[in-house]
């Protein structure tokens, strides 16, 4: 069974320009390999005049999951 998680990460536009941050439910399994993502920790974020918090982790894996990446919940 998968375990879901409430992260934060950046909100982007189409054009790719971060416009604010937002919170999903993310399937918390490397969509790579299929095993257990590593524990997120929030983090401080600035870009193009925007500032907050986002989550962050590394993978047990050592895959690399990229936020456009991640399996989300609606």
């Amino acid at each position: 069974m998968s375990e879901i998680k409430i992260i934060s990460i950046p909100h982007r536009d189409a054009n790719g320009f971060l416009i604010g941050f937002k919170r999903v439910n993310a399937l918390w399994n490397c969509p790579t390999c299929g095993e257990a993502m590593g524990e997120p920790k929030l983090t401080s974020h600035a870009e193009d005049g925007y500032s907050g918090s986002v989550h962050i982790w590394t993978n047990p894996c050592g895959h690399v999951v990229h936020y456009k990446d991640l399996k989300t919940l609606v």
